[in-house]
C-alpha cells in the first residue's frame, strides 16, 4: 500500500494521462511566462509604434525632460465636452500626447474639463471672466448636434501648473489657411507646446541671449512676435555697445597679475537685426573678440537700403548702398554681402490700387512682386528641414570666400533669379509690365549662409596703434575651437506686420493670408547657436493629415459593411473547420478488421496467462 502511490506516479503513463500531463505542463509554462512579462514590464518599460511618422514616439529632448521632474505637474485642458469632428480628433490626440508623457513620468497628472457644462448661467459666465482674465481667447463655432445648429464657445487651451506656477497652452497653431490645416498643424505641435512650456516652468537656468541695439536696428514692437517666441526658452535682454568693452563680455584683472585678463561672455548669442547706421571701430572691436571667445553672432543685414513705404508713397525708389561696415569683418570671416537686390519669379503678391467703387472706396488688386521672393529652404540642413518656404523683401545674394571656414547655404533662390545691381530704381509701374522670363535666368542664389569654423579674428594685424601693446584689452587673434554664426541678406525677415496697430504672428501676410516659415527659420537659427539642436526637430515634427474621401465612402459603404461583418464570421468559421479536421485525423482510430482480430485473441491470451 506504502508504495502503490509511488508506482502511480512514476509508472509509465497511458495515452489518456500523457494528453492531461501535457495540457497541465502547457498551462503552467504560460502562466509562468505571463508572470516574467509582468515583473520585467514593471522594470523596463517600452512602446511600439507602428505609424509610419513616428505619431507616438517621444523625442529623446522630452524624454530627457521628463526625467528631471521630481514634483507633480498638474494639466488642465479645456477642450472637452460636445465638439465639432476636427475638433474631437484635437482634442484625442492632446489626451494620447498627455498620457505618453504621463508613460514616463508618473507625476504628469491632467483633468480635461467642459467648459460649457454648467447649468447656472451665472456660474458660466463667472467662469468665462476667469478664463478670459488668464489670456484665454475662445472660438464661436456652430455645430450640427441631435436639437439642431448649437452654438458654443471653446477654449482649446491647456493650463499647465508646476511648483506653484502656472503657464497657460494655447493647442491652435497659427500655420496654415483652412481650419483642416490649421488643426493638422495643432497635432504637429502638440509636442512642441508641452515640451516648451514643461521646460519654461522646469527649466531655472536659461542661455542668456543680447538684442544689439544704438545702429539703427528694428524697435521692439516689430520684433514683438519672434522676441516673444523665444523668451521662454532664453533670457532676453538689449544692449547698446556704445564702444563699452564690457557690454557683452566680462574681463576681470587681477591686481596682482597686470598681465592676466579672465574674460567671459555674458552671452550666447548676439542678434543684429537690420542695422542702417555705421559701427565704430570700438563696436566691431567688441563683436570680434566676442566671437573669438566663442560667442555666436546671428546677423540680418541689409546691404542695400529699399523701403516698401517710399515707393507706396512716391510711385517709385531708389535702392542704395546701406553703409554700415558689417562687410569688411563679414568678409574676413568667409561670406560677401553684394550690393544688389534678388528678384524671383517665385514671389508673393502686394495689392496695388486699380480703381475706385461709386462711394470713392479704393479698389485693389493683387500683383506678384520679383522683390518680395519665397525663398526654398534647405532640407538638407536641420535648421531649415520641414519649414515652411520663407518670404523676404529685397533681399541680397551672397558670395563666399576661400577660406577655412565650412559655409552652409540655409536659403536659396528658385531656378528662376535675377539679380539688379545697385543703384537701382525700384517703381510701382514694374508691376504693370509683363516680366520676361528670359532674363530671369539665375539660380540658386544664397541669401542666408551658415559659417562654421575657427574663425581669425578681423582685427588681426589691424589693431589700432594704442591697442597694439595694451594687454588690459584681452585680444585674441583665433577660435580656439569650432565656432559658428548665420548671415543673412535682409534685415526685414525678423519684422513682423500690425494690424490695428497690434503685432502680428511673424510670417503672416495679412494681404494673401498667407503663412511663410520666417518665425520658424529663426527660432531655428537661434537654438542651432545656442546648442540647442535637439529643439529644431519637435519643432518639426510632421503628422500626415489622412483627410477620409466622402464620396468614395458614400459608394461603397455596403460593401465595406459587409467586409467587416462577413468577413470575421468567415474566417472563425474556416479556422473551427480546418481544426475540426486535425483534431479527427490525429485521435480517432483508423480501423483494420484482420489487425484488430489480431489484437483481441492477444489479450484473451495475456488474460488466460495472467489467471
Amino acid at each position: 500500500m506504502k508504495f502503490s502511490f509511488l508506482k502511480k506516479i512514476f509508472a509509465k503513463p497511458d495515452a489518456k494521462t500523457d494528453v492531461k500531463r501535457s495540457h497541465i505542463l502547457q498551462l503552467a509554462i504560460g502562466l509562468v511566462i505571463i508572470i516574467f512579462l509582468n515583473v520585467v514590464g514593471y522594470y523596463f518599460f517600452t512602446r511600439l509604434d507602428l505609424t509610419n511618422e513616428k505619431r507616438y514616439t517621444l523625442s529623446k529632448s522630452t524624454k530627457s525632460l521628463l526625467k528631471n521632474i521630481d514634483d507633480v505637474v498638474f494639466i488642465r485642458c479645456y477642450l472637452e465636452g460636445e465638439l465639432p469632428s476636427d475638433y474631437k480628433r484635437l482634442r484625442n490626440e492632446t489626451r494620447e500626447m498627455i498620457n505618453q508623457l504621463r508613460s514616463y513620468n508618473k507625476n504628469i497628472e491632467f483633468e480635461f474639463r467642459n467648459p460649457n457644462d454648467f447649468k447656472d448661467k451665472k456660474e458660466q459666465a463667472e467662469f468665462y471672466h476667469r478664463l478670459f482674465e488668464k489670456g484665454f481667447r475662445p472660438i464661436l463655432k456652430t455645430s450640427a448636434q441631435k436639437d439642431g445648429q448649437v452654438r458654443q464657445y471653446m477654449f482649446p487651451y491647456l493650463e499647465i501648473t508646476y511648483k506653484g506656477e502656472t503657464k497657460v497652452v494655447s493647442l491652435v497653431s497659427t500655420k496654415g489657411t483652412g481650419e483642416a490645416e490649421i488643426l493638422n498643424s495643432s497635432i504637429q505641435n502638440l509636442e512642441y507646446n508641452l515640451y516648451s512650456a514643461l521646460r519654461g516652468l522646469t527649466t531655472t537656468f536659461k542661455n542668456r541671449i543680447a538684442i544689439i541695439r544704438g545702429h539703427g536696428e528694428w524697435d521692439l514692437p516689430y520684433m514683438w512676435d519672434f522676441v516673444s517666441s523665444i523668451n521662454d526658452f532664453y533670457a532676453v535682454d538689449t544692449v547698446t555697445l556704445d564702444e563699452k568693452l564690457n557690454a557683452v563680455t566680462e574681463r576681470i584683472y587681477d591686481s596682482l597679475r597686470p598681465n592676466e585678463v579672465k574674460f567671459r561672455n555674458i552671452y550666447k548669442t548676439l542678434i543684429i537685426a537690420n542695422p542702417t547706421k555705421v559701427f565704430s571701430y570700438k563696436d566691431f572691436y567688441i563683436l570680434d573678440q566676442f566671437v573669438m571667445h566663442g560667442g555666436k553672432i546671428l546677423w540680418l543685414v541689409d546691404p542695400l537700403l529699399c523701403s516698401m513705404d517710399s515707393i507706396q508713397n512716391k510711385g517709385e525708389t531708389y535702392a542704395i548702398t546701406n553703409f554700415t561696415g558689417v562687410d569688411d569683418p563679414l568678409f574676413r570671416y568667409g561670406v560677401r554681402l553684394n550690393t544688389n537686390l534678388v528678384m524671383d519669379m517665385q514671389c508673393s503678391q502686394v495689392p496695388i490700387i486699380t480703381g475706385y467703387y461709386g462711394d470713392n472706396t479704393p479698389q485693389y488688386s493683387y500683383f506678384p512682386w520679383n522683390f518680395f521672393p519665397i525663398i526654398s529652404p534647405n532640407s538638407n540642413h536641420i535648421i531649415t528641414d520641414k519649414i515652411n518656404p520663407v518670404k523676404m523683401q529685397f533681399v541680397s545674394s551672397i558670395d563666399t570666400i576661400q577660406n577655412n571656414i565650412k559655409k552652409t547655404p540655409l536659403l536659396i533662390s528658385s531656378k528662376n533669379t535675377r539679380i539688379m545691381n545697385a543703384p537701382a530704381v525700384v517703381s510701382l509701374e514694374m508691376l504693370k509690365q509683363r516680366q520676361d522670363a528670359r532674363l530671369f535666368n539665375l539660380s540658386n542664389l544664397p541669401v542666408a549662409m551658415l559659417l562654421e569654423g575657427i574663425f581669425t579674428s578681423a582685427f588681426k594685424h589691424r589693431l589700432a596703434p594704442e591697442m597694439e601693446n595694451n594687454d588690459m584689452i584681452a585680444f585674441k587673434e583665433n577660435c580656439d575651437t569650432i565656432n559658428s554664426m548665420i548671415v543673412v541678406a535682409d534685415g526685414d525677415i525678423i519684422r513682423n506686420d500690425f494690424s490695428g496697430g497690434n503685432p502680428l504672428p511673424l510670417g503672416y501676410d495679412k494681404y494673401t493670408r498667407d503663412m511663410y516659415g520666417n518665425k520658424e527659420f529663426l527660432i531655428n537659427c537661434v537654438n542651432y547657436l545656442c546648442g540647442d539642436e535637439d529643439m529644431i526637430p519637435i519643432r518639426s515634427r510632421e503628422v500626415a493629415m489622412r483627410k477620409l474621401d466622402n464620396v468614395k465612402a458614400e459608394r461603397e459603404k455596403s460593401f465595406w459593411q459587409v467586409v467587416n461583418i462577413g468577413l470575421p464570421i468567415l474566417i472563425i468559421v474556416i479556422i473551427g473547420f480546418v481544426i475540426h479536421l486535425l483534431r479527427k485525423n490525429k485521435y480517432v482510430i483508423k480501423t483494420n478488421p484482420f489487425k484488430l482480430s489480431k489484437r483481441v485473441t492477444a489479450n484473451k491470451i495475456n488474460k488466460t496467462n495472467k489467471n
